[in-house]
C-alpha cells in the first residue's frame, strides 16, 4: 500500500512539474512575442527624420522583442492626428512639436500616463516643473498627465551686452535693472534704442509673460477663480512698460511683430527684445558669431525675489488609447526623454532638454551662453511658473484683440486698467462658462 501510495505521489509531482515547465515555457514565449510600435513623427525636418529613425533602431536593439515603425509628418499635423484618432487608425505614441492636449484629450485618443509616470524608478531625473506645466493643460482640473515633455524653452531678453558695457552697468537683475538699461542705452541722435517693444500681432503673449514676471503671481486665476489680469501690479507694469514708447524705442514699434523686432536688434538699432531661444541662429548670424556682443537672460526679479516664467514646451510624446503595449510604448517614451536621446533631440530642436542630468552634464548646454543660462535659470530654487489656462476657450481670438488695444495705449488712446480690465473680464467669463459658474 505503501510503494503504490508513493508511486501515485511521485506521478503528481511529475505531472506537476511538466505542467509548470510547460507554463513556464508558454509565459517565455510570451515575453519574447514580438511587440510592435507605431510612432508619428510631427514636423520634422529630413534631418530630424533621420535622428527619430536611428534612436527608433537604438531602442530595438536594446529592447530584441519590440520593434518602432516611424511615420515621418513634415507638416504641421493637428487635423490628420485627429482625423487618425477618429478613425482608430492612430499611431500608438505620437512626436508632437506642440501637444494639442486639449483636443486628443477630450476625445479620449490619448491616456493619462500619471501611473506609469509614478512607477518610473528615473522620475526625479525629470524637471518637477516641466511635469506640473503640462499637469495644468488638463482643464478637468485632475492634474492628468497626458505627455511627457521632450523639450521646453523659456520666455527671455535678448540684450545687447556690449553696449551695457559702454553705460557702465554690470547686468540686468531686476525689473527696475531693466527699465533702467532701456534708458541708458538709448541714444537717439545715433538711432539707436534701449529696447523695442512688439506693438503689433504676437505682441499681447509677450506683453501676458512679462505682466506676470513683474508681479510674481503664479496663476491666470486665483483660488478663488478669479482672474488676476488686472491685477494692481499688472497695471503698474504696463503703465511703465508702454511709456518707455517713442521715448526709448523707435516710432515703429507701434506696428513691430517678430520680423521687424529682431530685424531691429540684429541690425543694432535697439539694446533688448524678449523673445525666446528659437531666435538665437539669427542673432549668431546677424553678429558674426561674436558671443561678446549679446546675451539672452532670464526673466528679472520682481519684487517678491523670484522669476516668475511661463513654461513654454515645443515637444512631448503622448500615448493613444488603442495601443496595445502601453507600458512599452511608455518606456519608449522614458528613452526618448532621457540621456542621449534626450540630449540630442533638444539640440535638433533648439529646445533644453528635461532631464536634469543632461542639464547640469551636457557639453554643449554648457558651451552655448544662452543655453547655459537658460539652464541655471530652470535649476535655480528662485524660478516659478505660472499658469496661463492655454486651453481655456477663446485664448488666441483674445491675444488678437488685446494687440490692438496695446496700440491705443501706446498711442494714448485707452489706458493700462481699461485694457486690463477687458481683458480680466473676457476670461473670466470664459472660464465661468466652462466651470458653471
Amino acid at each position: 500500500m505503501r510503494k503504490k501510495v508513493t508511486l501515485v505521489v511521485l506521478a503528481l509531482i511529475v505531472t506537476a512539474t511538466m505542467l509548470f515547465a510547460a507554463g513556464g515555457a508558454e509565459k517565455g514565449t510570451a515575453k519574447q512575442e514580438k511587440v510592435k510600435l507605431t510612432l508619428w513623427a510631427e514636423f520634422i525636418t529630413p534631418e530630424r527624420t533621420e535622428f527619430v529613425e536611428r534612436m527608433a533602431k537604438e531602442y530595438e536593439r536594446l529592447n530584441p522583442n519590440v520593434s518602432v515603425e516611424v511615420t515621418p509628418l513634415p507638416d504641421k499635423a493637428d487635423k490628420k492626428i485627429l482625423t487618425a484618432y477618429e478613425a482608430g487608425q492612430g499611431p500608438d505614441i505620437f512626436l508632437s512639436s506642440g501637444p494639442d492636449v486639449t483636443s486628443q484629450a477630450n476625445g479620449g485618443y490619448i491616456i493619462p500616463l500619471n501611473s506609469f509616470f509614478d512607477r518610473w524608478d528615473e522620475k526625479d531625473r525629470i524637471l518637477a516643473s516641466a511635469i506640473e506645466t503640462v499637469k495644468d493643460l488638463d482643464m478637468s482640473g485632475e492634474q492628468n498627465l497626458y505627455y511627457i515633455p521632450n523639450g521646453i524653452s523659456v520666455t527671455v531678453i535678448w540684450v545687447r551686452s556690449d553696449w551695457m558695457q559702454d553705460v557702465g552697468m554690470d547686468g540686468i537683475v531686476t525689473w527696475d535693472d531693466f527699465f533702467l538699461a532701456a534708458e541708458k542705452m538709448t541714444d537717439k541722435a545715433n538711432r539707436r534704442y534701449g529696447v523695442a517693444i512688439r506693438g503689433g500681432a504676437g505682441g499681447a503673449k509677450f506683453l501676458e509673460r512679462q505682466m506676470y514676471a513683474y508681479s510674481g503671481i503664479n496663476s491666470l486665476f486665483d483660488e478663488n477663480g478669479i482672474c488676476t489680469l488686472n491685477d494692481p501690479k499688472h497695471v503698474e507694469f504696463v503703465e511703465r512698460y508702454f511709456s518707455m514708447y517713442k521715448k526709448y524705442t523707435s516710432e515703429g514699434d507701434l506696428n513691430y511683430g517678430w520680423t521687424e523686432l529682431s530685424a531691429s536688434f540684429d541690425s543694432g538699432h535697439s539694446g533688448m527684445i524678449i523673445h525666446n531661444l528659437g531666435s538665437a541662429a539669427d542673432h549668431v548670424k546677424a553678429f558674426n558669431n561674436d558671443l561678446t556682443k549679446f546675451e539672452a537672460i532670464g526673466m528679472p526679479l520682481n519684487h517678491r525675489g523670484t522669476s516668475m516664467n511661463l513654461m513654454l514646451q515645443p515637444g512631448g510624446l503622448t500615448i493613444s488609447s488603442t495601443c496595445k503595449y502601453p507600458e512599452q510604448a511608455f518606456d519608449f517614451v522614458t528613452f526618448m526623454t532621457t540621456g542621449d536621446a534626450g540630449s540630442e533631440y533638444a539640440q535638433l530642436w533648439g529646445v533644453i532638454p528635461v532631464d536634469t542630468q543632461v542639464l547640469e552634464n551636457a557639453s554643449w548646454i554648457r558651451d552655448t551662453p544662452w543655453f547655459k543660462a537658460s539652464a541655471d535659470l530652470l535649476l535655480d530654487e528662485n524660478t516659478l511658473f505660472y499658469n496661463q489656462y492655454a486651453w481655456l476657450p477663446g485664448r488666441n481670438a483674445l491675444y488678437n484683440q488685446i494687440d490692438i488695444e496695446s496700440q491705443y495705449i501706446m498711442v494714448g488712446q485707452m489706458t493700462a486698467k481699461e485694457m486690463l480690465d477687458n481683458w480680466a473680464k473676457a476670461c473670466q467669463e470664459s472660464y465661468d462658462n466652462v466651470f458653471g459658474r
